[in-house]
């Protein structure tokens, strides 16, 4: 099995979504789920900057409360992201949905 289908995988166990087969997607992504878009990429090495800006922020947030979370921008580019880790983003996600309607919304809890 490719090591790209398997943390696709991976990731749909831990969000509690479901694995689209290539052949079977209708849309690019690649996780099925009632929340989120989630497309996978899978690299052998995060880029510095990401790894040394979510390390930062670990650092930072490792004696308090807070979530760790890594902001990027690009130039001349209105689009910002934040970059969580994934358990993190599901307890979020999961809270949320208990505090607005009462009902957990079938995030798998982390086995591993």
């Amino acid at each position: 099995m490719s090591n790209w289908k398997e943390f696709e995988r991976r990731v749909a166990k831990r969000t509690g979504g479901r694995r689209v087969a290539v052949a079977d997607r209708e849309t690019p992504l690649d996780v099925a789920h009632p929340y989120l878009g989630i497309e996978c990429k899978y690299r052998k090495d995060f880029p510095a900057l990401i790894k040394s800006g979510y390390n930062q922020a670990l650092r930072g947030s490792k004696e308090s409360d807070l979530i760790p979370t890594l902001v990027l921008g690009e130039f001349r580019n209105p689009l910002i992201l934040g970059v969580v880790n994934i358990d993190d983003l599901v307890k979020l996600l999961s809270h949320l949905h208990e505090a607005t309607n009462g009902s957990h919304i079938g995030i798998a809890e982390q086995t591993d």
